[in-house]
């Protein structure tokens, strides 16, 4: 297998992924500049027929077929779903593997294999995000994490797991040593993590997520949570001071009850943490996630956090600088990081040989 090698001449080895609820994201370095690769986390099934499958080749709209179904996979699927008035599938619920979906496994393994491609090294590192234990669940997420680490080792890579918060520290907070609480808003959860100096003190999940807000806010004015995630990702904006539809008010409610929990939360578990560091300034916040995108969430956030006394100080409350790319280049950054340890490690392992060699330490076979 050829590898690709950067401007610089060396391998540019390691990728990251981001396994979210609803979108999954890979990340690479090529030349060296990162290359982000998207693909929404969806299928909608339809029934085989020779003419449908001609118009979804001539469109080339993205499926694959199992018996008698055919499944429309990523962007389309919520398109097809709209089309049909129905709701659409998804292979994870609550930022793990569905329980519920029999396609789950089949679906997330596709779809990861289309984005992540072939390793260009054997045994190429990735690393892979994971969410953090949940508080509000009656659940964990090994299987979760070991089905996913399944399909990347398959695929020939070296996986590793990474919090999806602590994928944030790493991508937003080196100019701050590390140091301050990452907020990822996704869509099946919420993952939380404080970091000092890059060691993870706090992280949790919470199950509620933009999935929660679309099906309450559905169930709220009588739509699918279909059409109403639609609204929220084109024309939803918390900043705007009279929304003018029901589904737009139902959003902005669901959104208040939403910060709410999550800053209630988080003030919870860092009074009762005994792991507290003693900071001597405020530290940064950031926010990241798809939920977080519709104008004027910061805002919104911030005025509701400043009502609580939370036991540690805060200082800026910033969104993330690629608020959907964050984790996936977090995870990039610890991938290229192990990779260049796999390096040094290596040359100090030849540095040894070389000088047993010499003083006839240990015998060397030729």
């Amino acid at each position: 297998m050829s590898a690709r090698i950067g401007e610089s001449g060396r391998v540019e080895k390691g990728k990251g992924l981001d396994v979210g609820t609803a979108f999954i994201y890979s990340a690479e370095r090529e030349r060296g500049k990162i290359v982000y690769h998207r693909q929404r986390d969806a299928f909608f099934d339809i029934e085989q027929g020779d003419f449908t499958k001609r118009m979804l080749d001539k469109v080339s709209v993205n499926y694959v077929q199992k018996d008698e179904t055919l499944y429309v996979i990523g962007d389309e699927a919520i398109e097809f779903a709209n089309i049909f008035n129905k709701e659409y599938r998804r292979p994870l619920a609550c930022g793990v593997i569905s329980p519920r979906e029999k396609e789950a496994l089949p679906m997330i393994e596709l779809i990861i294999q289309s984005l992540i491609g072939a390793p260009r090294l054997k045994g190429e590192i990735v690393y892979y995000s994971v969410p953090g234990a949940p508080l509000d669940a009656g659940f964990d997420v090994v299987y979760h994490e070991k089905v996913i680490k399944g399909i990347l080792e398959r695929a020939g890579y070296a996986a590793k797991p990474i919090n999806e918060a602590m994928a944030i520290v790493f991508s937003e907070l080196g100019g701050e040593n590390f140091t301050g609480l990452a907020i990822s808003f996704g869509a099946g959860m919420v993952n939380v993590c404080l970091s000092f100096m890059s060691v993870p003190i706090i992280t949790f999940s919470l199950s509620k997520g933009g999935d929660w807000i679309d099906q309450q806010a559905a169930v709220a004015v009588g739509e699918t949570a279909s059409r109403v995630c639609a609204i929220k990702e084109n024309e939803f904006e918390l900043s705007a001071s009279d929304q003018t539809t029901s589904i737009k008010k139902a959003l902005s409610i669901y959104y208040d009850n939403l910060i709410d929990y999550v800053l209630a939360r988080i003030k919870k578990e860092m009074e009762r943490s005994d792991k507290m560091p003693r900071l001597k300034k405020p530290i940064t916040l950031i926010v990241a996630g798809g939920t977080s995108l519709p104008k004027g969430f910061v805002e919104r956030f911030s005025k509701q956090l400043w009502k609580l006394r939370f036991p540690i100080a805060i200082g800026e409350i910033r969104p993330a600088s690629h608020p959907l790319q964050s984790v996936v280049r977090g995870a990039l950054i610890a991938a290229i990081t192990d990779g260049e340890k796999e390096v040094e490690r290596g040359k100090k392992a030849v540095e040894f040989i070389e000088q047993a060699k010499e003083v006839g330490k240990i015998p060397i076979a030729v």
